[in-house]
């Protein structure tokens, strides 16, 4: 598996306060989209992909950068690298499998919201790159990153149980941006899955080679490097809870839900992961 870079065509509409739109070509596989710009992280204000009529990738240009210095991705002014491959998987297959699948027939498109300027700045420039690989037969995995939030209207223990979930759909990572967490439980169907205190988690962070980020509390399952065989499942009988216990009363915590969901199932059985 050779990764190579390629330019895609230019984005239609990418001026200081609109949103500017990039078909993606279908046929290769897309590890990571690279967008070389003269906007700054605040001024992404929105960046989203779209496969077909799914929204699967909402994020801003602070998470941008969040997501790559948490897994200890060097950053290069003027660039802004969007995920979908796990560069930081053990295996070969963890990361082939990441990546997002081009098939046939897919409309695929880049969206990103452009902060308002002053009359007189520089005008924006935009291009973006991809790291691609040669087309698989079929897709295996979506890649997801999306927004939740959860209510936290009390000093202590808050209940978050509105996770999007299937039995198809499996979490990567969650990152509860709040800087007052200091422990996260877990119990599906009443069944304790997890409980882990702040100083812990970012223990094993570290010496696992990820770097945890001021202002967030970090549910990492694949944190090892085994991004398919260790995924968090979502299926449940009656309940999954995800309870934060925080040292005030944050009123809501946003959490930027980076998950898989598992379109042929039984393609990934059986695989080495």
């Amino acid at each position: 598996m050779t990764v190579k870079p390629i330019k895609l065509n230019s984005m239609v509409g990418a001026k200081w306060g609109e949103k500017g739109t990039l078909p993606i070509p279908n046929g290769p596989t897309y590890h990571e989209l690279i967008m070389e710009t003269n906007a700054t992280a605040q001024d992404l204000e929105r960046v989203s992909i779209t496969l077909n009529t799914d929204e699967i990738y909402v994020l801003t240009g602070a998470e941008i950068l969040m997501l790559e210095r948490y897994k200890r991705r060097d950053h290069t002014a003027g660039l802004f690298v969007i995920p979908f491959s796990d560069i930081v998987a053990r295996t070969k297959n963890g990361v082939r499998y990441t990546g997002l699948v081009t098939e046939l027939g897919d409309s695929i498109h880049l969206d990103v919201q452009f902060k308002a300027k002053a009359a007189g700045v520089d005008d924006l420039h935009v291009q973006i790159w991809a790291h691609v690989t040669n087309a698989q037969a079929v897709r295996v995995i979506v890649p997801k990153i999306k927004r939740q939030t959860m209510p936290a209207n009390a000093q202590g223990d808050n209940e978050f149980t509105n996770l999007i979930h299937s039995p198809n759909i499996a979490v990567r990572r969650m990152h509860f941006m709040h800087d007052a967490i200091n422990k996260l439980k877990i119990e599906r169907d009443f069944t304790k899955e997890f409980e882990c205190s702040k100083l812990i988690s970012e223990a094993n962070t570290k010496r696992n080679e990820r770097t945890p980020q001021a202002g967030y509390f970090h549910f990492d399952p694949i944190v090892r490097g085994f991004s398919i065989d260790e995924l968090f499942p979502t299926q449940h009988s009656s309940s999954l809870v995800f309870t934060v216990t925080t040292d005030d009363i944050p009123g809501s915590i946003p959490i930027l839900v980076e998950s898989v969901e598992v379109v042929r199932p039984d393609l990934l059985a059986g695989q080495p992961q």
